[in-house]
C-alpha cells in the first residue's frame, strides 16, 4: 500500500482567516454540491466497510453506493487508501471529547465514577466509529507510516490525559514516564476490548463483556484513586 502524502488540497480562503477551502483534484474549490459529493463518498465508504472486508472495497463500488459515476471518485480521492484516512481523521476528532471529559472532571471527582465514565465514553466512540477504526489500525499494522502517525496523533491527547491523572494520584512516588507508561498499558487493553466488542470471530472464553468491562474500570479505579502518603 503507498503511503497517503496529502489527504486534499487545503488552501487558505484568505490570510488570517481561520477558514480554508478544500480542493477537488483538478484544483477546483469545493462549493456546496463538491462538498456534499465528497460525503456521500465518504457515508458511502463507511457504509460498505461496516459490511465487509477492506480487501473489497473499491472505487467503483464506493461510487456506486454513493449513487455517483465510477469516476466521480477520483475527482475527490486519490485512491481508496484516502479516503479511509479522511474518515480516520473525521474518528480522531471524534475521540477530542473523550480527552475533555478527563481533563475538565474535577480533581476531587470520585475514581470509580469517572473511571465508568471514560470507560463507558470510549466504548461508545469506538461504537460509532469501528468500522474506521479496524481499517485504519489495520493499515497502520501493515506499516503505513501515514496511518501510523495519524493514529498516533489520535492517540496520544488521551493517553497523555490519563497519565496525567495517574500521576496526580500517585504523586510524587511515580515518574510522569512510569505513569504514561501504565497508561499506556491500560489504554491498549481498552482498545483491544473495544475492538472485540461485539466481533463474531471472539467468543467469550467463560468470560462475559460485563465482567471485563468492570476489570477495565477497577484497574483504572486504582490507578485514578489517591495514594496515602
Amino acid at each position: 500500500m503507498t503511503p497517503v502524502r496529502l489527504l486534499y488540497d487545503q488552501r487558505p480562503a484568505r490570510r488570517g482567516s481561520e477558514i480554508s477551502t478544500r480542493f477537488n483534484k483538478q484544483g477546483q474549490a469545493l462549493g456546496r454540491k463538491g462538498e456534499e459529493s465528497r460525503r456521500r463518498l465518504l457515508d458511502a465508504t463507511r457504509e460498505l466497510l461496516a459490511k465487509g472486508s477492506i480487501h473489497k472495497l473499491s472505487a467503483s463500488a464506493i461510487a456506486r453506493a454513493a449513487s455517483m459515476a465510477s469516476q466521480s471518485f477520483y475527482l475527490y480521492f486519490k485512491d481508496i487508501e484516502e479516503v479511509i484516512f479522511a474518515l480516520s481523521s473525521d474518528a480522531a476528532r471524534d475521540m477530542e471529547q473523550i480527552v475533555t471529559l478527563i481533563r475538565q472532571a474535577p480533581p476531587g471527582s470520585a475514581p470509580e465514577l469517572l473511571s465508568q465514565t471514560v470507560v463507558d465514553a470510549f466504548s461508545a466512540y469506538w461504537d460509532r466509529n469501528r468500522p474506521i477504526l479496524n481499517a485504519r489500525n489495520y493499515i497502520a499494522d501493515s506499516g503505513n507510516m501515514d496511518f501510523l502517525r495519524l493514529r498516533q496523533e489520535a492517540t496520544m491527547p488521551m493517553l497523555i490525559a490519563i497519565a496525567d491523572r495517574i500521576k496526580v494520584a500517585a504523586s510524587p512516588s511515580l515518574t510522569r514516564g512510569q505513569a504514561i507508561s501504565r497508561a499506556v498499558i491500560v489504554y491498549l487493553a481498552m482498545e483491544r476490548l473495544a475492538a472485540r466488542s461485539g466481533a463474531p470471530q471472539y467468543e467469550p472464553a467463560g468470560y462475559e463483556d460485563v465482567d471485563l468491562r468492570e476489570a477495565e474500570i477497577d484497574i483504572l479505579t486504582l490507578l485514578f484513586t489517591p495514594k496515602e502518603g
